[in-house]
């Protein structure tokens, strides 16, 4: 929910950057301090520890891809179907 509200107030603003060095620190460090808490919630559950900073994110870390994920179950579920399909034997050419 959060996520889904943040996202409703920051739509508006997003082709804008501000000119202000400091404003723009903030805003960065905001968007790292939830991408630090994404990150910590998915390794907890991992049963890993949890990172002090970014930094320490391992350089082959890849974040979870839920389309891949889909895209893996719809195709397993494809190759079931077509296993359990019977075999149709083409039709004879003359």
């Amino acid at each position: 929910m959060k996520d889904i509200a943040r996202y409703n107030a920051m739509k508006d603003k997003r082709n804008i950057v501000s000119l202000n060095y400091a404003q723009r620190e903030k805003e960065n460090e905001e968007d790292d301090a939830i991408r630090l808490a994404r990150i910590n919630d998915r390794l907890k559950r991992e049963g890993k520890p949890p990172l002090k900073k970014l930094d320490d994110l391992p350089k082959d870390y890849q974040e979870p891809d839920p389309y891949l994920d889909e895209t893996v179950h719809i195709a397993v579920d494809l190759a079931h179907l077509e296993k359990a399909r019977p075999a149709v034997e083409p039709p004879a050419s003359k």
